[in-house]
């Protein structure tokens, strides 16, 4: 279903819609060039202070295995690798512009806990099913995709904020889960709204599937659908068993081809959740971005 012309009309003409900073293009073009090296990249981070001081905190944490302290950028990029630095100023971007402060009703730092908490979900998910997918991936871009995943959420909590709020309720009252909601009191759902915000800031197309399907998985693009199928599993338990509050009150539908294919039974979930739990408490990641 296309999003309706008067949202698409409402949001391209939100004047404050946060952007994605700089550094975040420059990196991209580091990324690009084959000839980039670990010093020009250090050089793009260290004219941001905050995000030179984020970089050098995930870097020294369990996340990335430090056996002793990094403090220069320059020893944290080469330890991490392009991608990585460039996934990790992602997410404190994205947190930065969206913090845990939002409006009334909507209780934005258990949005981000859970957001967090489905990306350490696809880190334990896809270390369980890794003999039944094909694509492979560091655990940045799964930290990442469960990040973004509900990033349409924001955009309606924001900009959208009594039908949001209306679609909450019902989701609560009826039983129906909230993108259902989202469509019948607002005409599009956050995963619409979300990608059409990623295709905004440039993201990978990647992350764009993640956000667009991540309800729908059978809908993605097979060459993504591995990682779709990921954040799609680790956003249902994550739901299912309250990690954070997404303001979904009802776990979004249960995909048996999705979790046939990934190995998994749904008895398999308490000890997931177990291990989703105790990764959650140790994130230095998720401590960074919360600070």
């Amino acid at each position: 279903m296309a999003i309706n012309d008067d949202i698409i009309r409402k949001l391209e003409g939100i004047r404050n819609l946060p952007t994605l900073p700089a550094i975040i293009q420059k990196l991209r073009n580091c990324l690009l060039n084959p000839n980039s090296d670990a010093g020009q990249v250090a050089k793009i981070i260290e004219d941001d202070p905050a995000m030179m001081l984020k970089i050098l905190k995930v870097v020294n944490s369990a996340f990335f295995g430090s056996s002793e302290p990094i403090t220069s950028i320059r020893h944290a990029v080469a330890r991490m690798g392009f991608t990585s630095v460039s996934n990790v100023a992602l997410s404190t971007s994205v947190f930065a512009a969206y913090g845990r402060k939002g409006e009334a009703g909507f209780n934005r730092e258990e949005f981000w806990r859970h957001s967090i908490s489905t990306g350490i979900a696809a880190e334990v998910l896809y270390d369980r099913c890794r003999q039944n997918i094909k694509s492979r991936y560091n655990k940045d871009v799964l930290h990442l995709s469960g990040l973004l995943h509900d990033i349409g959420k924001i955009i309606f909590e924001q900009y959208f904020h009594e039908q949001f709020l209306n679609a909450v309720k019902d989701c609560k009252e009826r039983n129906i889960p909230l993108f259902l909601m989202e469509i019948e009191h607002i005409s599009a759902d956050h995963a619409q709204i979300g990608a059409w915000l990623g295709k905004k800031w440039g993201l990978s197309t990647e992350l764009q599937e993640v956000i667009r399907w991540h309800h729908e998985p059978d809908n993605a693009n097979a060459k993504y659908i591995d990682l779709v199928m990921l954040c799609h599993t680790a956003n249902y338990i994550c739901n299912l068993e309250k990690i954070g509050d997404s303001g979904d009150s009802t776990a979004p539908a249960f995909f048996h081809s999705v979790w046939k294919r990934l190995g998994l039974e749904i008895k398999d979930v308490p000890t997931i959740t177990e291990q989703i739990r105790e990764e959650s408490q140790k994130s230095e990641l998720l401590l960074a971005l919360f600070e």
